[in-house]
Parts: C-alpha cells; sequence; structure tokens
C-alpha cells in the first residue's frame, strides 16, 4: 500500500516523469520513496523515509540549460 507525502514535505518530482513520489513499505520492513509510475523504476529504499536522498538524486542541475550550448569557450 502506498502513501501520498504531504503537501508540506519538501520532496521532488521524479526526474524521468516529473511526478510526485509516494512512500512504501516493503515485506522486509524497508520504506521506500518512489515514483508511482512503475515503468520508471526510480525508488530510494532504507530503514527510514530518506527524503535526503530522493531530493539529491532527482534535483535538475541548474548549471544545464537545454537551450543553451553548455560548453566552456577556450581562445
Amino acid at each position: 500500500m502506498s502513501y501520498d507525502i504531504q503537501p508540506g514535505i519538501e520532496c521532488e518530482n521524479c526526474i524521468k516523469c516529473g511526478t510526485r513520489p509516494v512512500i512504501d513499505q516493503t515485506k522486509k520492513g524497508l520504506w521506500e520513496v518512489k515514483c508511482p509510475n512503475d515503468a520508471c523504476k526510480n525508488v530510494v529504499t532504507g530503514p527510514l523515509v530518506d527524503f535526503e536522498t530522493w531530493n539529491r538524486l532527482n534535483k535538475k542541475n541548474p548549471n544545464l540549460n537545454p537551450g543553451k550550448n553548455n560548453l566552456m569557450q577556450s581562445a
């Protein structure tokens, strides 16, 4: 059974599909922060709900701008 994450908790959306993740508990008693989209297979598992790792792995890189050339020019 999956649980929705409360809106007040800071949690990045899935980097693959953009969906807000859910929390689930495995049969082994571990907690998962995972994308509800089964096709993504984007999940962070641990003994505690780990929003910090989820946010780090799903944060878009602000240095990359798809509309611009991100390579440094050299003389």
